[in-house]
């Protein structure tokens, strides 16, 4: 394990109270207090604050693009557009939302004693605001691309985790845990899934079919994952004593502590930024939990991600060439194509089977930071005779 030192930590908020969550993405922070119960969001790009009223926030919340989802405290789905500011009921009776381009996928609620015959998840479809019940359980879901997975309890005291595929509308088992607790920080980024289990984190592989053990021997919560870093909790965030904010790096296989506060949770990740709550400031009680972000980008030991194609556009099927041509010495890449394959080569070369722009991601990494770089493949129909 290494110590964070390349990063730099700044604070956002002042004097917050009772954060529950936090959530990042692009330059959008939200976080959850249950101080007023409200939704936040902070631009990172301007500084400027939104305080999101109307309806009070409970649990978890999740963003894509310029949107949040949460749940309300009248358990309920609510969505939320930055860009425009309007907020949108998207279906009462449910909670745990996740979302992910057009989608946001669900849970229902339950209370203990109540039978689970109307228990499900459902797949909500921001376009056509059509609510589909893909598995007939209570369980709280994650999405990314067109993959919904989620945790069901097993007749051997243990829970199976499924993928449900949005384009072929199939569901299939793809790994067992050892936990019986339906999860509610499980997360999935690309082909990888993390969760929470006997107080460690564990992350899947779908496309190789392998489990890993990311921690070991201490209290883990709170897993969050994007791209190349999975980010959690180390201590119990929800009472007293010890609580940081640890990173592991997939492809290099290596473990960074990023906050030495003993006081900081509820982490979040997007590309080289990682969000959380911290109540540094209210040690005795813990009642003040400003959010702070760490940059992880680095640009003292020239650590830069760039990278070329042989092409950079053409039709399917596609092959391309992709040359590493950063600076600083990185010891690990991680490169994601953006059609859902993803590589650790330092110079891998992928093929695009269909048509579309996609977005490649490279990023880079070593014991004194991470740095990434974006481009565009652009893959056109085959030509037919």
């Amino acid at each position: 394990m290494t110590i964070a030192s390349a990063g730099t930590e700044n604070k956002l908020t002042q004097d917050e109270r009772l954060t529950l969550r936090t959530s990042i993405y692009g330059n959008y922070v939200f976080w959850t207090e249950c101080a007023g119960n409200d939704v936040h969001a902070y631009d990172l790009t301007t500084g400027n604050r939104t305080d999101i009223t109307g309806n009070s926030a409970g649990s978890n919340l999740n963003a894509y693009g310029d949107k949040v989802v949460w749940t309300s405290d009248s358990e309920a789905v609510y969505m939320y557009d930055i860009s425009t500011g309007n907020e949108t009921l998207i279906a009462s009776g449910r909670r745990i939302p996740d979302i992910y381009g057009n989608y946001i996928v669900y849970t229902n609620n339950y209370y203990y004693g109540e039978d689970h015959q109307n228990d499900g998840i459902y797949l909500y479809d921001l376009n056509t605001h059509n609510e589909t019940r893909i598995a007939a359980v209570y369980s709280f879901p994650a999405i990314y691309g067109k993959k919904v997975v989620w945790s069901q309890e097993n007749s051997s005291n243990a829970s199976d985790i499924y993928l449900y595929n949005i384009s072929t509308q199939q569901t299939g088992k793809i790994t067992t845990t050892n936990s019986s607790i339906p999860e509610s920080e499980l997360d999935i980024y690309g082909n990888i899934v993390v969760w929470t289990e006997s107080g460690n984190i564990y992350m899947h592989d779908i496309a190789s079919n392998k489990t890993t053990q990311v921690t070991s021997n201490v209290s883990a919560y709170q897993p969050a994952i994007y791209a190349n870093s999975i980010v959690y909790t180390i201590g119990d965030p929800y009472s007293g004593g010890n609580k940081d904010i640890y990173m592991y790096e997939i492809s290099a296989a290596r473990t960074t502590r990023i906050t030495n506060s003993t006081l900081a949770f509820s982490p979040s990740v997007y590309g080289d930024k990682i969000v959380y709550a911290d109540c540094r400031n209210n040690p005795e009680f813990c009642e003040g939990r400003d959010i702070y972000l760490y940059d992880l980008s680095n640009t003292s030991n020239n650590l830069v991600a760039n990278f070329t194609g042989n092409v950079s556009s053409g039709t399917a099927p596609l092959n391309v060439s992709f040359t590493d041509t950063g600076t600083g010495a990185p010891d690990a890449w991680y490169w994601d194509f953006g059609d859902g394959d993803i590589s650790n080569e330092q110079d891998p070369v992928h093929t695009y089977l269909s048509a579309g722009n996609y977005t490649v991601c490279l990023t880079v990494s070593n014991v004194n930071g991470t740095d990434s770089k974006l481009a565009t493949i652009s893959v056109k129909k085959e030509l037919q005779c």
